[in-house]
């Protein structure tokens, strides 16, 4: 038995590179940090992480966890008839071309690949392709308990990593000056053990609580998922409300993951469920985005200082232990409030300059270093200004 399902899980794994969505998502990868660099080029005039770095982010935590939550799944003897996986890397792939990434949630892809099955079966629809491939439509809640599964995941990549290296862009507010934002937007390859209705693995234990189609033989497939996220932050730091969101999210995939274990007595539950994770997901986003609008811009000028809108990894400016949200007092003693000033005061000392910060935690501390040649035309600090007008910014 041991071996069995041993050489199961190597056979599920080597087809996970068969899977169009694995190599889909990393060309969408690469072109959203093509995007990303073009927008941040024509804002600043450079760019903050090399066009690759979403592609690194694509395969980053989300595997670990993918696989870690595999154990719910497997364990649980979740079945997932095939056609619902077809069905969920088409949507994926659907939804990813449009370059929202706020469409690649779970909630979105998995539960309306879960209410286009229902459709099928309720209004027995003759589909190409849905029909030929599966042998049966009977619908079960092993779909939603694995909608539950992958929005708590989503949940805990967006706590983990969606505040991670956000990018900074340029803003007009409804006066006309010019403000900073800082956008989060992310994609998470997540490959997950699946158990599909064909195969000659039997389930060992009796007492096992299987979400099942009847059958009784199955084998495992690494399935690919996608996962996807966006989010403009502008009243406050990136980090707190992006890890605001991903809390919320991961408890809205913990209540529809128990609704669909009801739904294993009691199948309106599973759609109940499906139909509470798309709409409780809007509702995290519109609730966000209203409290957002609502809030006066974090990144604006200043009555006393330079808010650091972005800093480039690598650069001086890192080495200083700078960080984003903080509010540069003075340089080398002087007192500023322009981005231009910031420049001129750096340049009284080529060899050394001593900066008096304001922390994001409201407390002023200093930083000092030398600088080297080149240094002081390239700190690696991104302004928002408003006061230097629509027409010239730079990075300093």
């Amino acid at each position: 038995m041991i071996e069995l399902w041993l050489l199961e899980v190597l056979k599920g794994f080597g087809k996970l590179f068969l899977h169009p969505v694995l190599y889909l998502s990393v060309f969408f990868a690469i072109m959203a940090g093509y995007y990303r660099v073009k927008r941040e080029r024509r804002d600043f005039n450079t760019r903050l992480l090399d066009g690759y770095h979403d592609m690194r982010v694509l395969f980053s935590y989300g595997i670990a966890l993918g696989l870690l939550f595999s154990l719910v799944t497997v364990g649980g003897g979740v079945v997932i008839p095939f056609t619902g996986l077809i069905l969920i890397g088409a949507v994926s792939i659907l939804f990813t071309l449009t370059g929202r990434f706020q469409l690649m949630s779970a909630t979105m892809t998995v539960g309306i690949s879960y209410f286009i099955l229902v459709a099928v079966d309720y209004f027995q629809w003759d589909i190409p392709y849905v029909n030929t491939y599966v042998e049966n439509l009977n619908l079960s809640s092993s779909i939603v308990v694995l909608l539950g599964v992958l929005t708590m995941i989503e949940g805990i990549l967006i706590v983990l990593n969606g505040w991670k290296h956000t990018s900074p862009r340029l803003l007009k507010s409804a006066r006309g000056l010019k403000v900073g934002a800082h956008l989060g937007k992310k994609l998470w390859l997540v490959p997950m053990f699946i158990l599909i209705p064909t195969g000659s693995l039997t389930l060992p234990f009796e007492w096992w609580p299987v979400f099942t189609l009847g059958t009784e033989t199955y084998s495992l497939l690494c399935v690919p998922f996608l996962l996807g996220f966006q989010q403009l932050v502008k009243s406050t730091l990136p980090e707190v409300a992006i890890k605001h969101t991903g809390f919320r999210v991961f408890w809205l995939g913990a209540f529809v993951l128990t609704l669909a274990v009801a739904g294993l007595w009691a199948p309106l539950f599973s759609i109940g469920a499906t139909g509470v994770a798309i709409l409780g997901r809007f509702w995290i986003a519109y609730r966000y985005r209203s409290a957002d609008d609502s809030k006066p811009y974090f990144f604006k000028r200043q009555p006393n200082g330079v808010m650091i809108l972005g800093i480039l990894p690598g650069s001086p400016a890192r080495k200083l232990t700078l960080e984003v949200g903080e509010i540069i007092l003075k340089v080398n003693g002087v007192e500023l409030n322009t981005e231009r000033a910031f420049y001129e005061a750096l340049q009284k000392n080529g060899a050394y300059c001593k900066l008096e910060v304001l922390g994001t935690n409201g407390e002023n501390r200093f930083t000092q270093g030398a600088l080297y040649e080149g240094d002081h035309h390239e700190l690696g600090i991104i302004f928002a200004d408003e006061a230097s007008g629509w027409e010239h910014h730079q990075v300093s």
